[in-house]
This record gives structure tokens, sequence and C-alpha cells, in this order.
């Protein structure tokens, strides 16, 4: 095992108090020369990197599916981070661990499938997954999906798991029962289907899911609360949620200890976040007034939460003036965009930049 020089161990603290919303700066650092710029791109750095500033990522931006263009996603930065997406036709559709699930419609009416690609901004790095092999006696009515990260001693950090292996977790319904299939990047395969045959007649596929501990759920349609895939054991299970709950007001999230929770916005302008405190049996841990805190075209009635960022604690709220975000701990709320999209999906990330050293030249860059 070789040991850092001197020098270097003054240089990558120098480094590791960047802040993560300002990572140009590693990106100058990086350009400086070859020596640092394999410094800043190891995997150590980016660890040691992650835990210096509490393993929380910041929020680079976020994918909004456009209406106008028929729901292919865009990018809408929020720092000076702008990924592009190149491969056409793709819907953003869920986020986590620095990865991006994509969607594509392929063909149209009954015999309409779903192209799935993973997409990782940060890299450029894209794989397609393949076409789900859909049992004949099944029709897919409705259904939702998941990226994770696939190392179990990741979980809870995710500090750099970008180089390792991903699962992506998918539920449909027919008109009978629910059922689930796992794919595995390791294997490139999808894995063995599990069913039950439960209640609910779709998903609210504009929401995300969310993954708490070793789980993930998804937000089905009012009546039926939401529906948790165990990961471990393959289980299908509905979880009832309070009766008051409307099917826009409110986002499933991940809690800070890794429960369960979600965040709901009611009529008087009162942001609520619950936490699961058994299977179904819920509290509320925090309640804030949003009147005095957001422009008052954002407190019209039709306001509604479409997404919140757990990680970075920032919700999107559409108000009749556009899309509005607001930060819980800066108490700042910002108008991002107008309404031209029907889905938003929050993407967090650390983001150190990687010269290819080994191929290029001093000041030929690339991100990673």
């Amino acid at each position: 095992m070789t040991l850092p020089q001197p020098q270097d161990i003054i240089v990558e603290q120098i480094f590791l108090r960047v802040p993560p919303d300002d990572p140009a700066r590693l990106l100058r650092g990086a350009l400086v020369c070859k020596h640092w710029a394999r410094l800043l791109a190891h995997r150590d750095f980016r660890r040691r990197y992650g835990e210096r500033h509490g393993g929380l990522p910041p929020l680079l931006g976020f994918f909004a599916n456009k209406i106008s263009t028929d729901g292919v996603a865009r990018f809408v930065p929020t720092l000076a981070f702008s990924p592009v997406l190149r491969h056409d036709g793709y819907r953003a559709h869920d986020a986590r661990h620095g990865r991006v699930l994509l969607n594509r419609i392929m063909g149209g009416g009954s015999g309409a499938s779903h192209a799935l690609a993973v997409w990782d901004p940060v890299t450029d790095d894209h794989q397609s997954l393949p076409l789900f092999p859909w049992p004949p006696h099944q029709q897919l009515n409705s259904w939702n999906a998941a990226v994770l990260c696939a190392s179990s001693s990741c979980y809870g950090h995710h500090l750099d798991c970008r180089p390792g292996h991903f699962l992506v977790a998918f539920v449909g319904m027919d008109a009978k029962e629910m059922f689930a299939r796992v794919y595995s990047s390791e294997s490139a395969a999808w894995g063995n289907v599990t069913s039950a045959r439960l209640p609910g007649s779709h998903f609210h596929d504009k929401l995300p899911g969310a993954l708490a501990r070793n789980a993930i759920y998804f937000v089905l349609g009012p009546e039926h609360g939401m529906v948790k895939y165990d990961l471990a054991t393959g289980k299908l299970s509905l979880v009832a949620v309070p009766e008051t709950l409307t099917l826009d007001g409110w986002c499933l999230m991940t809690m800070e200890d890794g429960g369960l929770g979600f965040a709901e916005l009611n009529l008087h302008s009162t942001l609520t976040l619950w936490s699961m405190v058994d299977e179904g049996r819920w509290a509320v841990s925090r309640a804030i007034d949003l009147t005095d805190r957001l422009p008052v075209i954002a407190l019209a009635v039709s306001t509604c939460m479409v997404a919140f960022a757990d990680i970075a604690g920032v919700i999107f709220l559409r108000t009749t003036d556009g899309l509005y975000t607001y930060d819980l701990k800066t108490e700042q709320s910002i108008l991002v965009m107008d309404n031209d999209f029907y889905g938003i999906i929050p993407y967090a990330s650390f983001y150190t930049p990687v010269l290819r050293v080994a191929t290029t030249g001093e000041g030929s860059a690339s991100t990673s």
C-alpha cells in the first residue's frame, strides 16, 4: 500500500473544505495538473468528501417532464451543473443515489411497452434495461418503479456507490393482482416475479416512491394509501394512511433515521411532516405554517405539492404562477419554472470533477 505524500494530504485537506454546492472550485483544482486531477478523482477522496459534508448530497437540480414535449424530460439546475440527456424520448421516473430511472413508451394502445434505462447525469453513464417479460395472462394496467444502490453496505450512506451495481424495483398491477420484479445490473437480468391479490385501481405514477430501510413504497389511488414492496422477502402489502389525505396533497419521503414518512400540504397552507411509528400508524413530527413564508400567489387554493427532495429539505409547489421551491432550512422560496410539466423528479448527488488523465493531456476535462 502506497502512503500519500505529505503535500497530497495538505492539498486534500484544502479541497475537502470546498462546499458541495460550489463544484466549480474542485474542477478548477483538477485542471491545475494531472496529479491533482488523480487525487480528486480517487474514490477515497470522494468518500471522505461526502463524510466531511455530513453524507447529505446537495440538490443539483430537478427533472421536469414537460407537457409541451409529450413528457420528455428537461433538467433544470439549481447549481452550476447542467447535464444533457442525449437519449431522445425519455421521461424521468425516479432518482436516487446519484442515478436517474428513465422511461420511454414504445408503441401504443394495449400493446405499448415501457423501455427503462438508468442514467448517471454526472458521468453520463447510460444503461438500457431489457424489456420486462410479462406473463401471457397479465396485462399491465398501472405501474411504478424505483432505482437504488445494490450494495447493502451502502444503505444509509451512499457516499460513493456510483461505481457499484444498482437495482430497479418494478411493481405493476392488472385487473386482478399486483406483481413485482427486481432488475439487477450485476446479473443484467430481471429476477423472479412475486404477486399478491391486493386492492387498488392505479398507481400515482407522477409521484416517485420512497426507500425506507429495506422496502420501497409507492402511492396508490386515494382510497388505498400506499403499497410496500419488501426487497428482502419480495412480499407486497398495503399500508394505510390518514383518511384526511388527498391525492395531490402529499409526497412520500425518507426520514433522517431511515424510516418512512410523508409530507402533507393542506388547504390552510400548513406543511405537516408525518413519520410512520408502526405499519399503518403515523405521528406528526413537524408542522410548518407557510402563510408568511411564501408569496401570496403561491398560497392559492389550487396550490399543490408535486415533489419533495427529502435529503435537501426542499418542497416543490405547483401554483397558478408556476413552480416554486421552498427550502425548509433557509425558509426561502424561488419561482423556478412555469407550469409546463406533469411530473418533477429532484436530483441530489455529490459532484466531483474527474479528468481523464490516462488518455488526455492537461486541460482536457470531463466530469464524473
